[in-house]
Formats: structure tokens, C-alpha cells, sequence
């Protein structure tokens, strides 16, 4: 009987350590999460010496995003992402006196951006809309092409001219978490702070100051779920 006894103190040891470390490996897992963003906010390159702007409206993009984040602590979460976005627009006219003569244009903007953004929940409101503040930095780098056909009595040219660069924009705001499931949360956020770090900020062209307040509210949206791994 007492030699069974240290094997099996033995078996139940490794058994609870195993346990412990399988506990241990599955709350670091939960950890993770996955998930998928979308914006309403416009964001605008400026290109240096471009050669397609002033012509039509360009430059402009608003990101779709995926992203993987790392809860840090019970309130604070960080992640990180791959986003797209871009524009499209094209306008055409009759230069003043000309019957003979005309323009088109087709411009096409596509943006590739790496958003970086932090969340720390700061109140809950009835134990389950937990309310948090978030801010975000995203580099983006963008290509923006312009087409101009010209048409004189039955001649017709084409020229072609694009733009290529990057800037760096930071939003901040705050927002109320939902949460779906067990593994599945849902997130709605303001951001009413909007900042180009290294190009312009035109408050009318780039974040619609002039806009009523139901548009402005509505160009600083933005929506998330989110999976725990």
C-alpha cells in the first residue's frame, strides 16, 4: 500500500501542475483578440509638389481595417492593424468660348495605412456598456492617379500624371463597449480630435469645420467587433 502511495502523490502533483499550466496558457491565449474596423472620418494626403491635385477632388480616403490586439490589463487593450481605403472622382467642360475643344478627367486614390490604437475603459454604465477613451496613430502611404483626356475636333490625347507619399494622422476620442458573445465584443466610438501630424489641416477641405454638427458628428464615427482567441 505505501508504494503505491508516492506514485500516485506523484501522479496527482503532475497532474495539478499540468492543469495549472494548461489554466496558466489559456488566459494568456484569451488574451488575443482579432477583429474588424470601419470609419467614417475622411482623411487627406498632401503629396509633395503634387501634380494631380487642384483639378479634382483627390487625395481623400476613408480606411476599412483588420487588426490583431493584446489585452494589457483588465481596462487597457492595444492593437495593431492593416487598413485600405481611397476615392474615386471624375469631372469633364468646355474651356469658355470653345465648341471644338474639351476635357475630361478621372482621378483614383488608394491608400494603404498601419493604424496603432490604445483603449482603457474608464467607467461602466449599468454594468455593461463599459465607456472608454481610445486614441490612434496610423501612418499612411497613398497613390493617387489623374487621367485628362483632351478632345479638339477629332483628335483626342491622353495624359497621365500620379502622386505617391505618406502622412502620419492621430484621432482620439471615446466610445461604449458591447459585448455579443463570450468571445465577441462590439465597440462605438467618437472621435472628435483629428490631426494630420505631418501634412496640413484645413479646417473646411480636411475635417468639415463648416459642416452642421450632425455631419461633423458623423464624419467622426467609428464601429469595431472584435473575437477573443
Amino acid at each position: 500500500m505505501k508504494k503505491l502511495i508516492l506514485p500516485l502523490l506523484l501522479f496527482l502533483l503532475s497532474g495539478s501542475v499540468l492543469a495549472q499550466k494548461t489554466d496558466a496558457a489559456r488566459a494568456a491565449k484569451h488574451k488575443f483578440y482579432a477583429g474588424i474596423g470601419l470609419t467614417s472620418v475622411p482623411y487627406h494626403i498632401y503629396y509633395k509638389n503634387p501634380k494631380t491635385s487642384g483639378y479634382l477632388p483627390s487625395d481623400y480616403f476613408v480606411p476599412f481595417a483588420a487588426n490583431l490586439g493584446y489585452r494589457l490589463t483588465e481596462k487597457a487593450t492595444l492593437q495593431g492593424g492593416v487598413a485600405y481605403g481611397g476615392d474615386k472622382d471624375q469631372g469633364s467642360w468646355l474651356p469658355d468660348g470653345q465648341d471644338t475643344l474639351a476635357y475630361e478627367m478621372a482621378s483614383r486614390t488608394r491608400v494603404v495605412a498601419v493604424p496603432v490604437t490604445a483603449r482603457i475603459n474608464i467607467l461602466k454604465l449599468y454594468k455593461r456598456f463599459p465607456v472608454y477613451v481610445t486614441g490612434t496613430l496610423m501612418p499612411a502611404y497613398g497613390v493617387t492617379t489623374l487621367k485628362t483626356t483632351q478632345t479638339s475636333h477629332a483628335a483626342t490625347t491622353t495624359h497621365r500624371v500620379k502622386d505617391a507619399g505618406m502622412d502620419v494622422f492621430s484621432t482620439a476620442g471615446f466610445g461604449i463597449t458591447y459585448r455579443i458573445s463570450n468571445c465577441m465584443q462590439g465597440y462605438a466610438e467618437v472621435l472628435p480630435f483629428k490631426y494630420n501630424l505631418t501634412g496640413e489641416n484645413s479646417r473646411d477641405l480636411d475635417w468639415e469645420r463648416y459642416a452642421s454638427q450632425a455631419r461633423q458628428l458623423y464624419k467622426s464615427l467609428g464601429f469595431w467587433v472584435n473575437y477573443t482567441l
